[in-house]
């Protein structure tokens, strides 16, 4: 097969150039980050074996929904190609692993899954220094290309002193007999976890611990402790494993930061040994990455959603029951309500993303004039700006053609607060209706 690369650094530039040309309105056809749902990559380092390097374990996960199966006899089966890249900060190759990989599906629903998945492993040995990791998954049939981009530093792990490796998510851990069996977390989602998870690490000291202090700490993007739990271990010489329980069903949807500290003794204010983070989020079910809190997504609902609708979803007496209303609310106005996806509330909630991130000013882009026209009604198919017009205040004229209708924004402070002086309430309701 022949194949393209470019290199890791190429790909943030072409992604960076990709983000910076959404940061006007000029076409008709929603413009959202394109995301590879189902297809995760995460990237852990460790000591290696001799002291001069490190490993990088690389595990990629993707669900069957993204792979084109063929009925073979009685089994369903799919193949793709996998390319994982390791480049230096001068865009230097310096390790690179591709292979085949082929998986059966019993039947057509697992075929078609997105809770079934294929995990996959490779390990690299690595000097320490900075790094970016390319994942590439190709499938045979379809020709799709998925691809991730990574930038990771690898430490060098001295042995003289405590240390620790990245974090690893566990969201299950399984024996057989004295045989462990662990299921990494790729996905870094905990929202759909029944259970507490854990985080798996290693801790490399010449010299043991009898009595270490360990604290694990989770933080939500504010900084806000969410959840803690301390406890004393012994931690021996050399190599070792460690599993601490991280309970995160109390968890918000959100972003956060799990810290593990080692420290010599109990206490806030006491030495601490060695500590290692790592990134994950809570995202329930049914609802897109770009929700990131859910009394925030039920407010966005402002533009579709009826008061009394919004009051319903809020007046749940538990957190899961607030989730099956919204995702009540969103399943009658699927489009496809046969597949996994919801197209429509994926739309809604890029747009209101999209607001945020370019009509944003003393408010939250979802909030204003700009904002609400965009959530509604989508990306214009004309715009016409008038910033610097020696007899008018700074304008914009958002056209319409499927609407037959204009919308005109002014800037009358001139530092960029738009307000809509178009009537809207008598094109909205045609939407609506």
């Amino acid at each position: 097969m022949k194949k393209t690369r470019l290199s890791a650094v190429t790909w943030i530039v072409v992604l960076f150039s990709v983000a910076h040309s959404f940061a006007q309105v000029e076409v008709a056809e929603t413009q959202k980050e394109q995301e590879n749902e189902g297809f995760y990559v995460d990237a852990i380092s460790f000591a290696g074996q001799d002291r001069s390097s490190s490993r990088l374990d690389v595990f990629l996960q993707t669900t069957y929904e993204n792979l084109t199966f063929i009925k073979v006899h009685e089994n369903y089966e799919a193949s793709f190609e996998v390319t994982i890249s390791i480049y230096d900060t001068d865009t230097k190759l310096v390790r690179e692993k591709n292979w085949r990989e082929s998986i059966k599906a019993r039947s057509f629903d697992e075929s078609v899954s997105t809770t079934a998945y294929s995990l996959l492993q490779r390990s690299f040995d690595l000097a320490p220094g900075k790094y970016f990791i390319t994942v590439m998954l190709q499938d045979e049939e379809s020709h799709v290309m998925r691809r991730i981009v990574r930038q990771m530093t690898i430490p060098k792990y001295d042995t003289s002193t405590l240390s620790l490796s990245d974090i690893m998510l566990v969201s299950r851990i399984t024996y057989t007999g004295e045989k462990r069996s662990i299921s990494p977390l790729v996905s870094a989602n905990v929202g759909t976890l029944t259970e507490p998870f854990h985080v798996f690490f290693e801790s490399y000291s010449d010299s043991a611990i009898a009595q270490g202090f360990v604290s694990v700490i989770v933080q939500d993007s504010k900084k806000n402790e969410s959840v803690r739990t301390d406890t004393t271990i012994a931690i021996p010489s050399g190599r070792n494993p460690i599993f601490l329980p991280v309970d995160a069903r109390i968890l918000d949807v959100g972003d956060y930061v799990v810290y593990v500290l080692v420290k010599s003794a109990k206490g806030e204010k006491e030495n601490v040994l060695a500590s290692t983070s790592r990134k994950f989020v809570v995202r329930w079910s049914g609802l897109p990455r770009t929700v990131k809190n859910f009394e925030t997504a039920v407010e966005q609902l402002a533009y579709i959603a009826e008061k009394d609708e919004m009051e319903y979803i809020n007046e749940g007496s538990t957190s899961e029951e607030k989730q099956h209303r919204l995702a009540e609310f969103w399943k009658k106005k699927d489009p496809n309500p046969n597949t996994a996806r919801n197209e429509k509330m994926e739309e809604y909630y890029s747009r209101v993303e999209y607001a945020n991130k370019n009509f944003s000013h003393y408010i939250e882009g979802w909030r204003t004039d700009m904002g609400m026209v965009f959530i509604i009604f989508g990306s214009p198919s004309n715009v016409d700006r008038h910033p610097f017009d020696m007899e008018s205040k700074p304008y914009e004229i958002w056209t319409y053609y499927e609407l037959n209708h204009s919308f005109t924004f002014v800037d009358e402070s001139g530092f960029g607060d738009y307000h809509l002086t178009t009537p809207i309430w008598e094109v909205w309701q045609r939407l609506k209706n």
